[in-house]
């Protein structure tokens, strides 16, 4: 029965590989890019699946020939250290054209001693590089007709002051100025309507002069709410560490002031009264070689910074205060709804030892590897996090003391059967696991993790894998 469940599990695994929008693909490392296993996906780029496993350089064969030596290097360097592949490179397609992909694979090992593969995915990533290039020229036409603007008052002001002589003749060429101005006017409006970044202009005074759709939409104002007000009054709030700057601190001023481009990372209050992390530059505007004000270019930050707030770096799962902030939100579900969860403490065992032995590389391959398990293991309503040393800690939602305690005996089973090998030497990997309940009688959430720790060191103590703290007997 088991080998029929893991059966239909391999079925619904392959069959959801080939339904997402990727191309998924495995590789011999026996022989550079030979290709072992294609995702239907693959046809996009017009070959027939059979084409592509009957060569023996597989997709190295169509890359294009700008990128090919950086991406035979990626891939000779993933063959003989079995280190990760990522890079970014063309393919070209059976029409001749080229899309971008991003590659990113890793050697995977067999439980029981196979020879190891290459497992990877290709994104098209197309679309991204012909952003990248539109936002490259559009801030390049921005540049320039910023200069070319700057550059034509000061031609105009040189002639008006130097046309003395004929006063009718003056007037006429400065209509003529004043035409081809608002001429240019509309160009450089369309400019920067067109591009996805907030820009906004600032007289001597520091008062919004112009301000173009981006900003608006990142600001939530309207151009009226805008137009004549102190900017730094408005929506500047701070610095990105959050603290507050003088306005004669803030870069806009130092452009106005010293004359050169400034760039910083800022804190921006919208109309709402809420704060947006931002990038931002200011440059000097010069007329009559007098600074008259400056460009603010900027670009929200704030979802990546989110992103890095709540993630760990290293292993990419979520980190401490992320995972208290999701176990106060189930917390709260239980007293609503009386349900019942539990929370598990997890210590690597073996991870000192490793690191002293082989280094720190040793020791961060390990704690990857040991990630990689518990993620596949997991239900997919499970939570786990990475508290940093040899600490993590699950959150198994709608789940009762009985069923954690299998699921945890399985992971740790899992965890031992990983044999970890580092320049020839081996070791044994355990996990020890403390659980604890969470449910409509608990009320400090801070308890129930210092009971699921004390339950990890119980287990330690008693040369368990896994204790069960229960109110009657703990």
């Amino acid at each position: 029965m088991v080998v029929a469940q893991l059966q239909e599990a391999q079925v619904n695994y392959r069959t959801l590989l080939e339904q997402i929008p990727i191309i998924t693909y495995i590789a011999s490392l026996e022989s550079l890019g030979k290709l072992l296993y294609l995702s239907p996906q693959v046809q996009q780029l017009g070959y027939p699946i059979d084409e592509w496993l009957a060569e023996s350089e597989g997709f190295l064969k169509r890359v294009h020939t700008d990128d090919r030596p950086s991406v035979i290097d990626a891939y000779s360097k993933t063959y003989r250290h079995h280190v990760p592949l990522h890079c970014e490179y063309q393919l070209i397609r059976s029409d001749g054209l080229a899309r971008w992909f991003l590659d990113d694979a890793k050697v995977v090992y067999y439980e029981t001693g196979g020879t190891p593969y290459l497992q990877g995915i290709l994104v098209d990533i197309t679309k991204d590089k012909e952003t990248e290039r539109e936002l490259f020229y559009y801030r390049r036409r921005l540049d320039d007709q910023v200069t070319k603007r700057t550059q034509q008052l000061e031609k105009q002001c040189a002639v008006l002051k130097s046309a003395n002589s004929n006063l009718d003749q003056v007037l006429l060429e400065r209509r003529q100025l004043e035409a081809e101005l608002r001429i240019r006017e509309a160009h450089f409006k369309h400019l920067l309507e067109s591009t996805c970044e907030g820009i906004l202009g600032v007289d001597a005074e520091g008062r919004c002069t112009f301000i173009n759709k981006s900003a608006l939409a990142m600001l939530g104002y309207t151009h009226e709410e805008l137009l004549g007000r102190d900017v730094h009054a408005t929506i500047h709030q701070g610095c990105s560490d959050g603290l507050s700057v003088p306005v004669e601190q803030w870069l806009i001023y130092s452009a106005l002031r010293g004359g050169n481009s400034q760039s910083s990372a800022e804190i921006f209050r919208c109309k709402d009264g809420s704060s947006i992390l931002v990038e931002c530059s200011a440059h000097p505007m010069r007329l009559d070689m007098q600074i008259t004000g400056a460009v603010l270019i900027f670009r929200n930050t704030t979802e990546s910074l989110c992103y890095q707030a709540t993630h760990d770096p290293f292993t990419g799962l979520i980190n401490r205060a992320e995972f208290e902030r999701r176990a106060s939100s189930v917390l709260a579900s239980a007293h609503i709804h009386k349900s019942e969860h539990v929370l598990c403490y997890l210590e690597l065992d073996q991870l000192k030892i490793i690191k002293d032995t082989c280094g720190y590389a040793a020791r961060d391959e390990l704690i990857r590897k040991v990630t990689s398990v518990l993620q596949s293991r997991l239900r997919q309503r499970d939570t786990v996090a990475f508290f940093g040393g040899e600490e993590f800690s699950l959150l198994l939602e709608h789940c009762t003391l009985d069923q954690a305690w299998t699921i945890t005996n399985e992971l740790c089973e899992k965890i031992r059967e990983c044999s970890f090998t580092w320049e020839g030497k081996s070791f044994s990997v355990d996990m020890t696991i403390g659980i604890a309940a969470l449910t409509d009688a608990d009320e400090d959430l801070a308890v129930v993790l210092r009971v699921a720790e004390s339950a990890c060191y119980m287990a330690k103590k008693s040369h368990n894998q896994v204790h069960m703290f229960q109110s009657q007997n703990d």
